[in-house]
């Protein structure tokens, strides 16, 4: 159900675009990981899996007398399944697969403070992430009775970044400070008290996005 419901946020962008940014990536997941048991004891198991994920934006300019901004509107769609193997560390616990799904619909508007045209510009931003995400275990042979978990959240920022560009590529590192993650089950919950103890948590991040440009 969540991929059509990402497939229907997407739908306005690709018909109304005036600047469309689509990225994506797929990766193998392999090793070991350490499973906490409490008490300071943790119990190893082989993973195996594969994250994915796709990202699909929408650019619209608005040139005014105080300024330049940039409108983005998207969403990015993500799942991990990883596969926990405890064959050759404990026999006592049934080997099982996570998968972890979100969509990811966000938007902000983008004040420009500085352009060189087709190759560099700088701005800041507010905006906000929401995430409708559900975590799933399926257990091998059926061992225990498979288990899903719905949450979402929202996270709110203030930022600054560049974009550094070609025709067709498009690099753009930024810093976020972050509002601490607002959980709700309808958005009607997130309330003025929400939000004051989300700021009371905020923090620094950073990141960098790599994407095509149509």
């Amino acid at each position: 159900m969540k991929k059509y419901i990402f497939l229907l946020l997407l739908a306005p962008t690709i018909i109304l675009s005036q600047g469309i940014s689509i990225s994506g990536g797929s990766s193998q997941n392999n090793g070991t990981q350490l499973l906490t048991l409490g008490d300071g004891e943790y119990l190893p198991s082989k993973i195996q899996g594969r994250s994915s994920y796709i990202d699909l934006a929408y650019y619209q300019s608005v040139p005014l007398p105080i300024g330049y901004y940039i409108l983005v509107i998207g969403a990015e769609y993500n799942i991990t399944q990883t596969n926990h193997d405890f064959t050759e560390s404990n026999l006592l616990y049934a080997n099982y697969e996570e998968t972890s799904e979100a969509i990811i619909p966000y938007i902000s508007l983008r004040y420009r403070v500085l352009n060189i045209p087709n190759l560099f510009n700088a701005y800041a931003s507010i905006g906000a992430r929401a995430y409708l995400s559900s975590l799933g275990y399926s257990y091998v042979d059926n061992v225990f009775e498979d288990y899903n978990y719905e949450y979402n959240l929202l996270i709110p920022f203030f930022g600054a970044g560049v974009n550094l560009k070609t025709q067709y590529f498009n690099i753009n590192p930024f810093i976020n400070y972050q509002i601490d993650p607002i959980y709700f089950d309808d958005f009607s919950e997130i309330d003025a008290n929400s939000l004051e103890t989300a700021f009371e948590e905020a923090g620094i991040v950073t990141g960098i996005r790599f994407s095509i440009d149509f």
